[in-house]
């Protein structure tokens, strides 16, 4: 068997964690047990009518990331669930969600349709207020996922258990991106992404307590975000310290160079008790520590990894 790892690899060369974080508008969790193909709509256990949609939510317009999810908390319902993540415009905290209780999976494709296109579901969301932690176990997209996920998740469902955090769900997941950061993981309804995680830094980042640096070594970056805004926004985070959780925020590329290597961004935010404040900063390509890297698991070629730096970074407000 091929011993190569794709996440042991990018963890020796020092790879650049934040700024990987992928922007959506809209997440959609389905609860379907594994098996899961590298494609998550292609499983066998999704009905046909489901894997039908998948044209029509696969559009640059909607911005649909499709996720299926498991957990050891619910897999003796009856019920299953599905679950849309919206985000909000504007200043923002993260995404806004929609919950279904499905008796028949077969059910979930018109519902799904209908949430998409803006027509009145058929059904009545539940209201439930929840933390919902998605750890990346997609073993057939990628085995970092199952090498180092599998473990993560049973760790993290321990973790939960004994902090008592009830209204915290753990999911095993499909493909969120990142497998070379493994063990991943998307908390929502923020839309944080994480990577690299020990028990240490989940516990930290449940109980939003303990050094903040740590999220310099686990931090992906905030899903509400493009990758350049994600970069500022961790240095922010490095300063504000745990209460910038509690901001509302919002970004603007001012400026950005054709090849992208160059971006000047500016994120406004807002916190609890009404205090705006703006940052600008340039995040530029620091060519002396670009990698070359596989990048995944079943890779036989390198590919070009840039990595980025702060600069210039000015309170304009």
């Amino acid at each position: 068997m091929n011993g190569f790892f794709c996440a042991e690899e990018s963890c020796q060369a020092g790879e650049q964690i934040i700024g990987c974080a992928t922007n959506h508008k809209i997440y959609v969790l389905i609860e379907c047990p594994p098996p899961w193909t590298p494609d998550p709509l292609d499983s066998k256990f999704l009905p046909a009518n489901l894997k039908a949609l998948k044209e029509e939510i696969d559009t640059e317009e909607l911005s649909v990331r499709v996720v299926l999810i498991h957990s050891d908390q619910t897999k003796r319902d009856r019920n299953k669930r599905l679950i849309i993540f919206r985000a909000n415009t504007g200043l923002s905290v993260g995404y806004t969600k929609q919950e279904f209780l499905i008796s028949d999976i077969n059910d979930v494709a018109s519902l799904l349709k209908d949430c998409l296109t803006g027509n009145p579901p058929e059904q009545e969301a539940i209201d439930i207020q929840t933390r919902d932690i998605l750890v990346c176990t997609h073993g057939s997209h990628d085995k970092c996922c199952a090498k180092y996920g599998n473990p993560f998740y049973k760790a993290a469902l321990a973790a939960v258990s004994n902090l008592s955090l009830d209204r915290v769900r753990v999911w095993q997941a499909s493909h969120i991106g990142g497998h070379r950061f493994a063990p991943t993981a998307i908390d929502f309804p923020e839309g944080r992404y994480y990577g690299r995680l020990n028990q240490k830094s989940f516990a930290a980042i449940l109980t939003r307590t303990g050094d903040i640096q740590c999220l310099n070594n686990v931090y992906r970056g905030w899903g509400i975000l493009p990758w350049a805004a994600q970069i500022l926004e961790k240095e922010l985070i490095l300063k504000y310290g745990w209460d910038w959780f509690n901001y509302q925020v919002a970004y603007q590329i001012i400026e950005r160079s054709e090849d992208e290597n160059f971006n000047q961004v500016e994120i406004t935010f807002k916190t609890p008790n009404g205090v705006l404040s703006v940052y600008r900063a340039d995040i530029i390509e620091d060519k002396h520590k670009t990698l070359h890297l596989k990048g995944e698991c079943d890779s036989n070629e390198l590919y070009e990894f840039n990595q980025y730096i702060t600069k210039n970074l000015v309170s304009i407000s």
